[in-house]
């Protein structure tokens, strides 16, 4: 069943989704990034633009811009263009053991997080902390062991477009799991009026989740305090 969810999940969507494929320069980080910076990746899910606002991801790194975290510096990327994240992490940091990256991604976008920090594995390259939200088919499901410490989140009332129930480390010794945390949308109202009919209908509880603002302000809760405190230049 796993293999055909993508397929759905664009068939639903892709009539309004509004993909504009997106390139490097879409990014505007200063690279590299200063010393002591940390990098935060939201991926997007389905067919989505990078930058729409009304999708969760987009949304919770705008939010985390307006805090003006000093060293945090926010982007997302659509998930099948995960080539530009790579990308976009080695000339932020061209020193890999300087990499302070936080990694988050719903739907499609979760299982592509998830690829993104195997990537990040094959390079060396830490991640302090990734957040699976509604993470869509079977890569969003081994959490590899360069990831300090990992969230999933997810719903299981659009069935079959529903998050993985459980993440797992691949070594338990490095990477910690923060939890499983299951939201449920049977008779909870949540504003879904921008949405297209046809995704009301068969993605139901999954948009659910990703307009529920417990869900934003959880990943937010998480992210924060993530984010390495900047080291004080030494007196002269």
């Amino acid at each position: 069943m796993y293999r055909f969810l993508p397929l759905f999940l664009i068939a639903a969507g892709v009539l309004f989704a509004d993909s504009q494929n997106q390139v490097f320069s879409d990014f505007t980080v200063p690279l590299p990034l200063p010393d002591n910076s940390t990098l935060i990746i939201g991926v997007v899910g389905g067919w989505e633009r990078w930058d729409a606002p009304q999708r969760i991801v987009r949304r919770i790194a705008l939010r985390i811009r307006d805090r003006k975290i000093p060293g945090a510096f926010v982007e997302t990327v659509e998930n099948h263009k995960l080539e530009l994240a790579d990308e976009l992490i080695r000339k932020a940091f061209p020193d890999p053991e300087n990499a302070n990256i936080i990694i988050y991604g719903n739907s499609l976008g979760g299982a592509a997080a998830v690829r993104l920090a195997k990537q990040l594995k094959e390079h060396d390259i830490p991640v302090r902390l990734l957040i699976v939200i509604d993470g869509v088919g079977k890569d969003a499901r081994e959490i590899p062991s360069n990831v300090k410490a990992a969230l999933n989140i997810y719903q299981r009332d659009s069935w079959p477009v529903v998050g993985q129930s459980n993440i797992h480390a691949e070594d338990p010794q490095k990477t910690e799991i923060l939890g499983n945390r299951r939201f449920r949308y049977r008779g909870k109202e949540i504003d879904l009026e921008t949405e297209p009919l046809v995704r009301r209908i068969f993605t139901r509880g999954h948009l659910k989740l990703e307009y529920d603002p417990e869900v934003w302000k959880l990943v937010e809760d998480r992210i924060i305090p993530a984010i390495p405190a900047p080291v004080a230049e030494p007196e002269n």
